[in-house]
């Protein structure tokens, strides 16, 4: 009699623990989405003011002999020096956020920018007489040629990052602070409001990083702002000394997940 009874509670207290567990609110996963936390598909738009300022060249060589018994090496480097602003700048991420601790994504931007193009041209002429063993006797002819106008400069990157929100207690005044970064391709033509040049334009790996903060509008949307960095080392024909491009940006982000 004493087993049976026992054996009819265990039965009802089980009975009970599998009616609680499944009335229960199920725990988030790592990716599953959930209320004011980054989980699941993660979608970002943001747009802003940036300033964009490089430093471009074009170095190009040439050898010929005059027929005469002369022999001729020319290297000719064109300089440009672009400085100007934008806004608005649109940059969009799509990718997945897990834990309510990281994103991973993709990064696109571009933006269209307007300012002041600085661009000169020098000539540098070898030159051997007949009699000589190139290069044993050199000189050395230099013309300098120094303009400046006005630069209408579309640039655009693409790319694969992360954003970390390092502060995951809701009740934090922390929360919803960000640091991010990516790596990717950036390419810029700027076209050159008269004068001698008509166009500079280049490319090359780069990078990005920026740090914000967004604020939870409801249990899946939030907005923000974020401070960002970018940096190109430009590879098309360059000499060291102009060969990068960066741009510094202020922005406002609309975020889902």
């Amino acid at each position: 009699m004493k087993s049976k009874l026992f054996e009819i509670i265990v039965l009802m207290v089980a009975g009970l623990v599998f009616a609680q567990s499944e009335s229960a609110p199920s725990e988030p996963t790592v990716a599953k989405p959930a209320p004011r936390e980054h989980r699941g598909f993660y979608n970002s738009v943001s747009f802003g003011a940036a300033y964009n300022w490089y430093k471009n060249s074009k170095e190009e060589h040439d050898h010929y002999n005059d027929g005469y018994g002369s022999d001729y090496r020319n290297r000719d480097v064109d300089y440009f020096e672009y400085y100007g602003g934008t806004f608005p700048v649109f940059e969009f991420k799509f990718g997945t956020a897990f834990a309510n601790l990281i994103a991973f994504h993709t990064v696109f931007n571009l933006g269209f920018f307007t300012g002041t193009m600085d661009y000169g041209y020098r000539e540098y002429r070898v030159f051997c007489d007949a009699n000589e063993k190139c290069p044993a006797q050199v000189t050395e002819d230099e013309t300098k040629e120094m303009e400046s106008s006005d630069g209408y400069n579309f640039r655009t990157y693409i790319g694969f990052g992360s954003t970390i929100y390092p502060f995951r207690d809701k009740n934090s005044a922390l929360n919803g602070f960000f640091l991010g970064g990516s790596v990717g391709y950036a390419a810029f033509v700027t076209l050159i409001n008269g004068g001698s040049r008509d166009v500079s334009f280049n490319s090359g790996t780069a990078f990005q990083v920026e740090l914000g903060k967004d604020w939870w509008m409801n249990d899946h949307l939030s907005i923000g702002v974020s401070l960002g960095y970018a940096r190109t080392g430009l590879v098309w024909n360059t000499v060291d000394s102009h060969d990068d491009d960066n741009v510094i940006s202020l922005s406002f982000r609309l975020t889902r997940g």
